[in-house]
């Protein structure tokens, strides 16, 4: 994608909620948080081009994506049709469909009636996704013909259905670049409805309004409070307070060793609600008790010495202009049992 097309379709995607954004705005999606979400829609996520396996992925992913959609017409013998343009739900503005495929009615042709606000000249969309070959094998894949596909897939498609007013989406999925399979999802118009409430509404409070969603996890906390107010201390409840508990006693236990598995995982989830709880705050405490400390390292500094080379006598100036300064990050600190008390 070149610079032009791709700052196009950044700017189209922060008009609204996509199909993509929908489980991350629930809470559902395993890329994306809340915070997430709202730093891409309110343009405060840098603007940062993709790395070389990135973007070999990313132009694999649209080969690969034309090579299954004719395949699945084939198989079904119908025909499937872009439509090139983005849809947006007339009663619900923030929503937002960029379907890939529309399968055609015979004898028609697909189109979007902007005056109904559906997509008309078409039996169901087309979603087409590549996976790895081992997730072929996991839990979040059912039967082919089924609906059993991971929980973002499926929220996708139900959210395209809503906007485009079609009944039924197939997800046609190539695993490891050589196992096909088809999946179907029937529209559920009662959440479909819920969908559309929720995120419209999310939209204007978060996007609109300009408030940040509650943060969930300790990068989310990171993005929104990325230094502290020194002194500040901030008085927590019990359930943070068990989370610190916790957290030391498994320090205590596994000292110095790594950790993996079930027991990394839990660690995770203990920093996470401790984090989260502290907002802009030094410090966290319960019942007079200081239970830990996040404050930012001082900043650093880096001058390229050797830019600065092919000037014979660097002013003060100079070596400013070559000098740059790395914000100091958030470190989590308990307190031991002595600090506490």
């Amino acid at each position: 994608m070149n610079a032009p097309d791709r700052a196009a379709w950044l700017a189209a995607r922060r008009l609204g909620i996509g199909g993509s954004d929908i489980a991350a705005l629930l809470g559902l999606s395993p890329y994306r948080t809340q915070v997430d979400l709202w730093m891409d829609k309110t343009g405060r996520l840098p603007d940062i081009e993709p790395d070389a396996d990135a973007a070999e992925r990313m132009h694999w992913g649209t080969v690969l994506e034309d090579v299954v959609a004719r395949h699945y017409a084939d198989r079904r013998s119908v025909r499937i049709q872009r439509i090139n343009t983005q849809l947006q739900h007339p009663r619900y503005p923030a929503a937002l469909a960029n379907i890939d495929r529309a399968v055609v009615t015979e004898g028609s042709r697909a189109r979007w009636d902007e005056g109904s606000g559906r997509v008309l000249g078409a039996d169901r969309i087309l979603e087409v996704k590549t996976a790895h070959a081992l997730a072929a094998n996991s839990s979040d894949w059912g039967d082919p013909g089924s609906d059993e596909v991971p929980q973002h897939y499926w929220l996708q498609v139900q959210w395209y259905l809503a906007i485009t007013g079609l009944p039924c989406g197939d997800l046609a999925v190539l695993f490891g670049g050589q196992k096909f399979a088809e999946y179907t999802i029937h529209a559920d118009t009662a959440l479909q409805g819920d969908l559309l409430a929720q995120a419209q509404g999310w939209w204007e409070r978060h996007v609109v309004g300009d408030m940040p969603p509650d943060p969930r996890t300790e990068d989310d906390a990171r993005a929104l409070w990325r230094s502290h107010r020194p002194g500040v201390e901030k008085i927590v409840d019990a359930d943070v307070a068990q989370a610190v508990a916790e957290l030391q006693a498994i320090k205590a236990q596994i000292g110095n060793e790594k950790t993996e598995g079930t027991l990394e995982h839990r660690m995770r989830q203990l920093r996470d609600a401790i984090c989260c709880a502290f907002g802009e705050a030094e410090a966290i405490s319960y019942m007079g008790r200081k239970l830990a400390t996040w404050k930012a390292n001082k900043p650093s500094e880096k001058t390229d010495w050797r830019a600065l080379t092919e000037f014979m006598n660097p002013q003060p100036d100079t070596v400013a202009q070559f000098t740059t300064t790395t914000e100091g990050a958030r470190v989590l600190r308990l307190s031991t049992p002595k600090e506490s008390s």
